[in-house]
């Protein structure tokens, strides 16, 4: 979690400079839009990727041994694997047996 932090500080400094870069000189477009991506995709991938979900529904879903204690929540979480498209789904565990 500190690394992801520290990650999108960063990409949030290029960003800040390149847009006083193109302020100075309009040529540097490119860079503004590199770090837009940059900053744009870390802060999806926190928002998107591994969200603690509902149980997935439908015979193709299987869940997986895998366990962890969410970062955000602090409660733990099991792993569900959809086989045939290699979705992955983290869930809230309703009985968790660890700790």
């Amino acid at each position: 979690m500190m690394l992801r932090t520290f990650v999108l500080v960063a990409a949030a400094l290029f960003l800040t400079a390149a847009l006083i870069g193109v302020v100075l000189d309009p040529g540097t477009w490119p860079t503004v839009v590199a770090a837009g991506l940059l900053a744009g995709g870390i802060a999806f991938e926190r928002v998107r990727y591994g969200a603690v979900q509902r149980a997935p529904q439908g015979p193709d879903w299987r869940e997986t041994s895998e366990r962890f204690i969410d970062d955000a929540s602090g409660k733990p979480v099991s792993v569900w694997f959809d086989a045939k498209t290699g979705e992955r789904r983290y869930v809230a565990m309703e009985h968790p047996d660890v700790k």
